[in-house]
């Protein structure tokens, strides 16, 4: 995989389904018996202002509201990596153009290579992100979500990507390819003690920690199905334990119930995700829900708001629709109240937007390009002041029908604008 800047590393792994068998490139060993050397720089902001160029409209249909197609830019070849569909790839990347201002706030900037995967600890003092600003791999680096000088925590010849804090913010999880394939692991918050916590042939990503941080939900592409699944495991015993099939699996921090929202293909093998819950049960997956669809776009990338009420998703226009490997639609973040309403769109169609995280200050983090490069940006939520992006753009907040309950043995309605609910 070559080093680039832009749109990699935000394709690179929030992830789901078109099954082929990867080769992953670079994918060496690396020790585990303590942590790798942490390495310290400063980035200034870039002086300048963005340059008022502005990408075209296109909206996720909900309800029927259709949407049109953002412009294609000029690509750049990048080597296989996991893009946010699940699919383990090889496919051209793009480099995206400065584009307009917008009422976000700017929190990484990178001269080169590109920023992905934002987690933001409890307290919203500190964010952790991957990055390919150091090296042609992606790197795991922490932050002060106020500040800019960055703490390198991971190093070496393989991947690293997706990390999260633990809700007491002491442990980060993260998945890594040092063993020869995508297997999650646990380190202290300063990058020491890493821990492997799953091995095998599967690809194991994307990590949650459960409100009690005693266990981990994450995604694993099993090589004998070729299905992303959804899978817990204990960090004491290591047991595991599959609950399912989906992608981006996300714990809630609610403690009166034990629910994980993910994504989930609403027809095997296709790009059209749609946002699902379900509730553990004495371990076991109950009332699974569909709780978010959009007739013209992929729904990925799910995450919770502190209180466990809410949903923050990004979308993505068409996702069929692909020029050079990549979406051509636009990409925008969302929220939305758990049992599915109250839809507000909080990204203003500027540049491509993507996996969002929902803060302790309520403000959503997440990936754009809306500066010309891949960086971290956040938005606040509320919906009250006038003049924030979700009060400006009601008419893209369309209602979702009501749920309806369905047989367990009832397939996915494609297409569908409704909610289903299924117990397992």
């Amino acid at each position: 995989m070559t080093r680039g800047n832009g749109w990699t590393w935000r394709w690179i792994l929030p992830a789901a389904v078109f099954l082929l068998v990867l080769t992953i490139a670079g994918c060496g060993m690396f020790k585990t018996d303590g942590g790798p050397a942490a390495a310290t720089k400063k980035y200034d902001s870039p002086g300048g202002e963005a340059n008022g160029v502005s990408a075209a409209n296109g909206e996720p249909t909900f309800m029927g509201v259709r949407g049109t197609a953002a412009r294609p830019r000029e690509a750049r070849f990048e080597g296989p990596t996991v893009n946010v569909f699940g699919e383990f790839d090889g496919q051209q990347r793009v480099a995206a153009p400065a584009v307009g201002e917008g009422n976000f706030q700017q929190h990484t900037f990178v001269d080169e290579g590109a920023d992905s995967d934002v987690s933001v600890d409890r307290t919203g003092k500190w964010l952790v992100f991957a990055s390919t600003r150091h090296s042609e791999n992606a790197e795991i680096y922490m932050q002060r979500v106020d500040g800019q000088s960055v703490t390198q925590l991971t190093s070496g010849v393989a991947d690293n990507a997706f990390p999260c804090f633990s809700p007491d913010g002491k442990k980060v999880a993260f998945c890594s390819t040092r063993a020869g394939n995508w297997n999650i692991y646990e380190m202290d918050a300063d990058g020491r003690n890493v821990v492997q916590v799953t091995s095998g042939p599967t690809q194991d990503v994307h990590p949650s920690f459960s409100p009690d941080g005693t266990r981990l939900a994450y995604s694993s592409l099993s090589p004998r199905t070729g299905q992303w699944e959804l899978w817990t495991v204990n960090l004491a015993t290591h047991e595991r334990k599959m609950i399912g099939f989906g992608l981006f699996p996300a714990w809630s921090p609610a403690k009166d119930v034990d629910r994980i929202a993910f994504q989930k293909a609403r027809q095997r093998g296709s790009r059209w995700f749609s946002l699902w819950t379900l509730d553990l049960v004495d371990g076991e997956a109950r009332r699974v829900t569909e709780v978010a669809v959009s007739t013209n776009a992929a729904i990925v990338s799910p995450s919770w708001s502190p209180d466990g009420q809410r949903l923050a998703f990004a979308t993505i226009v068409e996702p069929a629709r692909t020029h050079n490997g990549r979406p051509q639609g636009q990409q925008d973040v969302w929220t939305i109240v758990a049992d599915g309403g109250n839809r507000r769109r909080l990204t203003d169609g500027t540049g491509t937007n993507l996996s969002p995280f929902w803060a302790a200050d309520d403000r959503v983090y997440f990936v754009s390009d809306r500066g010309g490069t891949e960086c971290v940006w956040s938005v606040q939520v509320d919906s009250e002041k006038p003049g924030s992006v979700a009060a400006a753009a009601p008419k893209h907040s369309a209602p979702v029908a009501p749920r309806k309950d369905v047989a367990p043995e009832k397939p996915e309605v494609v297409g569908s604008v409704e909610a289903h609910e299924a117990t397992r």
